[in-house]
């Protein structure tokens, strides 16, 4: 019969497999912290919520094209026929939470040309794209007054209208995934910018307050239009010696 190990010898086999255990230990942790954890949410009920609301928005879309008219849940195409001088104007109205709202831009039709509309997954409710030589395009302003002006011509980037100058084209640069959807340009005073416009000096007022600066801030705006860039356009705003008249043009 072999002899028993002995308590030494016990006590020496345990410290060798404690020293193993935290060994393997060590190395799980050190391969955990070189790694991370990726996994999916399965919990998509608000995901689901939203993007249901914007598809039926969507889907409740009518438009008015040079008086020819389309649904968004219309599947026959519309034939339209471009404005051969000056711009071609589309009204369109939608359904959000039980209201109707409607609105206007204007763009420039090319004969021969498809143009596609689908809904807007970023800051919009659609985007209409030209299946050819789509691309953003560019605002001049000509200020033949003795006035200073302010203007917008892409989202939030802002141009001075110095006096009895004019501008070069300006790119109407906006979010990428929204390039084509219509977008405002406009012409205001400087205390359109005043401070206590800013978001940051309101965001604690009451809703009711809010409502108050926002409508004396768009008091300030002198001349606007909403335009979609379809082709790379070249607009040209001029503004006449009086700066109270304003003139839209297309080069």
């Amino acid at each position: 019969m072999a002899p028993s190990p002995s308590p030494k010898t016990l006590a020496n086999k345990m410290i060798t497999k404690l020293q193993i255990i935290l060994l393997i230990s060590a190395f799980a942790n050190s391969v955990l912290a070189q790694n991370c954890t990726i996994g999916i949410r399965d919990d998509f009920d608000f995901l689901k919520k939203n993007f249901n609301e914007e598809l039926e928005v969507f889907l409740s879309l009518e438009f008015e094209i040079n008086k020819v008219q389309l649904k968004a849940n219309d599947s026959t195409a519309i034939v339209v026929s471009p404005n051969k001088v000056g711009f071609d104007t589309i009204n369109y109205s939608f359904m959000y939470r039980d209201s109707m709202y409607s609105d206007q831009f204007i763009c420039k039709l090319r004969a021969g040309e498809t143009y596609t509309i689908s809904p807007c997954t970023c800051c919009g409710i659609f985007l209409m794209t030209p299946s050819q030589n789509a691309e953003r395009g560019f605002v001049k302003y000509v200020n033949n007054s003795n006035r200073t002006f302010m203007a917008e011509t892409g989202e939030l980037e802002i141009d001075t209208l110095y006096k009895r100058k004019e501008t070069d084209f300006i790119h109407s640069s906006i979010s990428m995934n929204c390039g084509f959807r219509p977008n405002n340009i406009f012409v205001a005073d400087f205390d359109y910018l005043d401070k206590k416009f800013d978001y940051e000096n309101w965001k604690n007022k009451t809703v009711i307050e809010q409502n108050l600066l926002k409508k004396e801030q768009q008091s300030h705006i002198l001349f606007s239009f909403n335009y979609l860039f379809l082709h790379a356009e070249k607009l040209t705003v001029t503004i006449n010696k009086t700066g109270e008249i304003y003139n839209l043009t297309l080069e």
